[in-house]
């Protein structure tokens, strides 16, 4: 088992509009609990962890494509956790994200490193700036 196990993968929603989960993936390792059609209503949050899995030397990474209830714009939003060594110990760090934006909708993350008992993770905020 990896110290990045379960690191977490948050979504808030604080943007004035409805979201939803169109696409999500471990692309290194897994992702849990961001299932298609899970909805982030405005002022909610929506969270999973991720995983490592054979062969990703305790990493996990991926994304989740969030897109707008009228579908006219989405944000994908990324996520890596990488362990201290290839046997999956700790700490686990989580990589800093840059900011995402689609139209006046901004997605900005913050990424924690977890401690020697802790996991990591990646909260990403959702706002909407003035145009």
């Amino acid at each position: 088992m990896s110290c990045c196990d379960a690191s977490l993968v948050k979504i808030v929603n604080n943007s004035g509009t409805d979201f939803t989960v169109t696409a999500s993936d471990g692309v290194v390792g897994n992702l849990h609990d961001f299932a298609n059609g899970t909805n982030i209503p405005d002022q909610g949050s929506s969270s999973g962890g991720a995983y490592s899995s054979g062969g990703t030397d305790g990493n996990c990474s991926g994304y989740v494509t969030i897109t707008t209830a009228n579908g006219s714009y989405s944000l994908t939003l990324n996520y890596a956790f990488t362990a201290a060594n290839n046997r999956g110990s700790c700490p686990c760090t989580a990589s800093a994200q840059d900011t995402v934006t689609a139209a006046n909708y901004v997605a900005t993350a913050v990424a924690t490193t977890g401690s020697s008992d802790g996991t990591a993770s990646t909260v990403w905020t959702i706002t909407t700036q003035l145009t």
